[in-house]
């Protein structure tokens, strides 16, 4: 997503008439899917056990087995495209329908702020705003999926200019999840812009680490092209298959789809009685 701009501010949902950037009350009916989902319950990353694991993940990843850190866009991959989550049959499919002017997007021929401020022109009946509002949420299956990644290793959220879409509190307020992530960075804070090589430099050197060390996930191409410039390895985000894409970035970063329940048995009665008679005969021989 694109910096901010004085010539368009009529096309940003948190510049509507209609209330900024708050989300309505209750699923609208031009919407796929309720925006927040099912409830995704975010490892803490101060626990000593997410810090062990993690440490040992890290260890691994610098003598050469995987990557210390995953960097996601938001717009796209985090939160679904306004093409998944509007249900008006005659919207705009972008992406889903190959549709050439959005193509040029994904090729970074043409900014994603100018690609809607087209449709707004030619669609002057769509309330995109409110339908920002109203749609838009975070993606279910990636939640699920930065819980598991969150246990290893670093995740960090790296997007354009989520402040021109939603609102400058958008980070306290509807997508306050995120802030359990271990950073969360804006191009438009480094003054250029992915796909500008030096975008990922600067988010790099922000969360030091090495770009060697991680993998990029967006869904256009042309982001990825930025940051493998960089030394990043990269991962295509496909929003006409979220959910096999999801699975199949877990399994290049060899991790489960979800952590399995960790079970404890409580010991039978017998067993119980039998185990403490024998550290009653262990301690009599002072063995």
């Amino acid at each position: 997503m694109s910096s901010r701009s004085s010539t368009d501010l009529s096309v940003a949902p948190g510049n509507s008439a209609a209330g900024g950037s708050c989300p309505a009350a209750g699923p609208a009916p031009a919407c796929r899917v309720e925006p927040a989902g099912p409830p995704v319950v975010l490892p803490d990353r101060d626990g000593w056990q997410t810090r062990r694991r993690r440490a040992i993940w890290r260890r691994a990843a610098l003598a050469g087995q995987g990557f210390t850190t995953v960097i996601l866009d938001i717009g796209g991959v985090i939160v679904p495209s306004l093409f998944e989550s509007v249900a008006l049959p005659d919207f705009p499919r972008g992406p889903l329908a190959a549709e050439p002017a959005y193509r040029e997007v994904e090729q970074g021929r043409r900014s994603e702020r100018a690609y809607w401020a087209g449709v707004a022109e030619q669609r002057p009946d769509l309330d995109l705003g409110r339908l920002w509002r109203d749609c838009t949420g975070l993606r279910p299956a990636m939640m699920a999926a930065i819980a598991t990644m969150l246990s290893r290793m670093r995740v960090v959220a790296f997007t354009n200019d989520m402040a021109y879409w939603f609102g400058d509190d958008w980070l306290t307020g509807r997508f306050a999840d995120l802030q359990a992530l271990d950073d969360v960075l804006e191009a438009r804070d480094f003054g250029v812009l992915k796909p500008d090589p030096r975008a990922y430099h600067l988010a790099a050197e922000r969360i030091g680490e090495k770009p060697e060390h991680c993998l990029f996930v967006d869904d256009h191409q042309a982001n990825l092209d930025g940051a493998a410039a960089v030394g990043m390895a990269t991962q295509l985000f496909d929003v006409t298959t979220p959910q096999q894409t999801v699975a199949a970035l877990l399994a290049r970063l060899a991790l489960p789809e979800a952590e399995p329940p960790r079970i404890f048995r409580q010991p039978a009665t017998g067993e119980e009685h039998g185990r403490q008679a024998r550290q009653r005969r262990h301690a009599g021989t002072g063995s």
